[in-house]
């Protein structure tokens, strides 16, 4: 799999990439001096902000495809995390989200199995329920407005407190589809 990168700007000697899998890193000095040590790059400086990199080069004695051949075999090296296979244009803080919600999907299955063995709450149902409200409330950025916020305080007065597994249950559910629908917008920008 080719990792996926954008030519902001290529003027001969100077070239600024935007390489999403740069949000994915924290050693950016190391980074640049590695690309800097390369025959024919004068200067790298990595922008994480905007997951940016700037490199400048002497065109006489490194070409930009020799470049971005280099860009491209390096990010695709170092790519540890399991996800990226699957899921290589999606932003972390996503990739994050969902990790938490297949967490709390495991829970609330648990937790909805051992309902049947006992019917009256124990203390796995309340873990179940606040990994839930920890799901929803840690996804995205104005929390009282999200689809799975508002159904769960919708089904929390419709189904009552006594069926709070229910509850966590429906908003675990719209957020698994929030956060798909998030993935799915992530990926169109690149």
């Amino acid at each position: 799999m080719e990792i996926k990168y954008r030519i902001a700007h290529s003027i001969t000697g100077r070239l600024r990439l935007i390489i999403p899998a740069l949000s994915d890193k924290k050693d950016y000095l190391n980074i640049e001096q590695m690309f800097s040590a390369l025959k024919g790059i004068e200067k790298v400086r990595i922008e994480p902000l905007i997951q940016s990199m700037v490199i400048e080069y002497e065109p006489n004695v490194v070409r930009r495809n020799v470049i971005l051949r280099y860009i491209s075999l390096f990010f695709r090296q170092t790519q540890f995390d399991p996800l990226d296979r699957l899921m290589a244009q999606v932003r972390p803080d996503i990739r994050k989200d969902l990790f938490r919600s297949i967490c709390t999907g495991f829970l609330i299955l648990v937790a909805y199995v051992r309902k049947g063995i006992s019917p009256r709450p124990d203390i796995f149902d309340y873990v179940a329920v606040i990994s839930t409200a920890y799901t929803v409330l840690s996804h995205g950025e104005n929390k009282i407005r999200h689809p799975d916020v508002l159904t769960g305080m919708v089904s929390m007065f419709s189904l009552g407190a006594n069926n709070i597994l229910q509850v966590a249950i429906v908003t675990w559910a719209v957020n698994v589809l929030e956060i798909f629908t998030d993935m799915r917008r992530s990926q169109r920008l690149f």
